[in-house]
């Protein structure tokens, strides 16, 4: 396996400084004409260090879940209880698809984030797991280039390559099958506070059930790496993520995140 791993992790100077020397190891192909366009990283905590790369849909206890009857019933019952805008328009499929995964229902997407910051925040979140934690970074410029799908960069919602990865629900029930073998990377719309403030993004798998047991990460060359984060540094990892403005009051910006962050700041340390 082509992965690049970096051991026991303890500071987040030291977290920042691998940040930096796998973005150099993986330059850009072509600099960005102007600032904003840069090839960004993504980045994914995780609570543990053995866990692999799987949408929650392809993980036990959902193999095997109709997930067509599950978009379907999210859509049907979720119409009521969205307290925003309805997701409308081209791409409404993926906006209701998105909201799915946010509310944690079995999808083929995998959570990543653009920040650094919130990657290890939701590696180190749960501080009593045992075992260690990992951060994974993905460079999403270069999986796109293996799907040949003639796009730059992540896909968006409303491009014609992605209608492969996730077909109109009345053609999914006609027998329609999703035939993409390599996941994608896509860029969401800010369906929600929580997404905009993670700065969210997405792998929508095809049948590839793993993305570590991919044939373009067992290859040479290949844009993924792992951080490993021992236990013993989770807590106060937390305390430096706090101090740069990371916390449960900034990713979940809601009642719920702000009760959880103050709970982080007023329990002793067992």
């Amino acid at each position: 396996m082509a992965i690049r791993e970096y051991e026991k992790v303890t500071r987040l100077s030291r977290y920042l400084d691998i940040t930096r020397e796998i973005r150099d190891h993986w330059p850009e192909k072509e600099k960005p004409e102007r600032r904003g366009e840069e090839q960004r990283l993504w980045f994914r905590g995780q609570r543990r260090w053995d866990w692999r790369l799987s949408p929650r849909l392809y993980r036990e206890p959902y193999k095997g879940a109709d997930e067509n009857e599950i978009r379907l019933e999210f859509q049907s019952q979720g119409v009521q209880l969205i307290a925003g805008r309805l997701p409308t328009g081209k791409a409404e499929k993926w906006d209701w698809y998105f909201l799915m995964q946010h509310h944690g229902v079995p999808t083929r997407l995998l959570d990543w984030t653009e920040n650094p910051l919130v990657g290890l925040f939701f590696a180190v979140e749960a501080e009593n797991d045992d075992g260690d934690s990992a951060v994974w970074v993905l460079d999403p410029w270069w999986l796109n280039e293996k799907l040949r799908l003639g796009i730059t960069g992540p896909m968006l919602p409303d491009y014609s390559e992605s209608h492969s990865y996730l077909p109109e629900l009345e053609d999914a029930f006609f027998g329609k099958k999703v035939r993409r073998s390599l996941p994608a990377a896509i860029e969401p719309p800010h369906v929600d506070r929580r997404v905009a403030a993670q700065q969210s993004r997405f792998l929508v798998f095809g049948t590839t059930q793993d993305l570590t047991k991919s044939k373009p990460v067992k290859g040479r060359g290949a844009r993924l790496a792992r951080i490993r984060i021992p236990q013993s540094a989770r807590r106060s990892l937390k305390f430096e993520l706090d101090d740069c403005g990371v916390n449960f009051a900034s990713v979940y910006p809601d009642l719920e995140g702000l009760a959880l962050h103050i709970l982080f700041r007023w329990k002793r340390a067992p």
